[in-house]
């Protein structure tokens, strides 16, 4: 059992051919205690459509039935039980518009309306019911400003104002009903990045600066659990410092684990650093504990669990009366 600021390795997933393994660009939600994870990219298989679930109590992978409009550089969230998989790419360089509905009592997907905007590698977020896609990248690599919102119970999308620093593969995370949108790749280069945090408001449909992270990098994944605090976990950057991650082939893949405390609008480099440096990666939530799973230049199937400082926490994130911010926490990106 770990403790708080440790890392403990769990069961690889299972290999998506009979000789490769692991996926990157995936998406992964939770849903009644277990981890659902879809799509990715895998140099040797084509792209996308393995589903695979993850019992805690167990330590186990199980593969579930293909998704047939599978693909890689996705985002997702949930909704009442179901998981929405938003935008992506089939081929590496065309976005495509389409969003998929799974249900995992069935574990059947369900094609639902286009967004407006063909998008990958979006900043994707639930609130009030509804899934706010901001971001991302359109074909070939170019940023994108759009923001839209998507009403699951009228299966229909809205156009917000847009952001105002377009950028993709940035993190993002939803606490008491605002959107945090932090880091990213600012142009098709893949070599220019920001450290940027924004807030976005669903309710005035605006945005506010907040304090900029500790590194200017993307393809990070960042997940809020109920001590009032984001985590971001992983990525890259061209380049970098010898202090965030391992280099291969000129690019830096980050061990870091950056600490976003929402109240106090602060960013906090941790000393518990990931195990195996690597980006691309998909983290969600389960009991308090964020589930790092996958990625890009690290172990095949890999799945390595952090328990941040304080564990456990409450089901429902809460201050005193005499506190700035609500008595509940909104709807995370990567747990529901």
């Amino acid at each position: 059992m770990a403790f708080g600021g440790e890392w403990e390795e769990k069961a690889t997933f299972p290999k998506l051919g009979a000789i490769s393994g692991g996926a990157w660009l995936l998406g992964a939600e939770t849903v009644n205690g277990k981890i659902y994870i879809f799509g990715g990219q895998d140099d040797l298989q084509p792209a996308g459509k393995f589903v695979h679930v993850y019992d805690p109590d167990k330590d186990v992978w199980t593969k579930l039935n293909k998704w047939q409009r599978g693909r890689f550089r996705l985002d997702s969230a949930v909704i009442r039980g179901k998981i929405y998989a938003v935008g992506g790419t089939e081929d590496n360089f065309q976005a495509v518009p389409f969003l998929d509905e799974y249900d995992p009592k069935t574990d059947t997907w369900t094609a639902k309306a286009d967004m407006p905007t063909a998008r990958m590698m979006t900043a994707t977020a639930a609130v009030g019911g509804k899934i706010y896609v901001i971001g991302g990248a359109e074909s070939f690599f170019f940023p994108s400003a759009a923001v839209e919102v998507y009403d699951p119970v009228t299966d229909t999308w809205e156009k917000k104002a847009d952001m105002p620093n377009p950028r993709w593969a940035a993190g993002a995370f939803a606490a008491r009903g605002k959107i945090y949108v932090c880091g990213g790749a600012v142009d098709q280069s893949h070599q220019k990045y920001t450290d940027l945090t924004e807030e976005y408001d669903t309710k005035t449909d605006t945005w506010t600066k907040k304090a900029d992270m500790p590194v200017a990098y993307h393809d990070m994944s960042v997940s809020f659990v109920n001590n009032g605090k984001a985590y971001a976990i992983g990525g890259k950057a061209f380049g970098g410092n010898d202090r965030d991650g391992r280099l291969s082939d000129k690019w830096r893949y980050h061990w870091t684990v950056f600490e976003y405390d929402v109240e106090k609008n602060k960013w906090t480099r941790l000393k518990d650093e990931m195990p195996t440096p690597r980006a691309s990666l998909a983290t969600t939530v389960l009991d308090g504990k964020i589930y790092a799973i996958g990625g890009h230049v690290g172990i095949p199937g890999i799945t390595e669990v952090y328990t941040p400082d304080g564990w456990p926490f409450p089901k429902a994130f809460s201050v005193s009366p005499q506190g700035k911010l609500a008595t509940k926490w909104g709807e995370i990106k990567r747990n529901q």
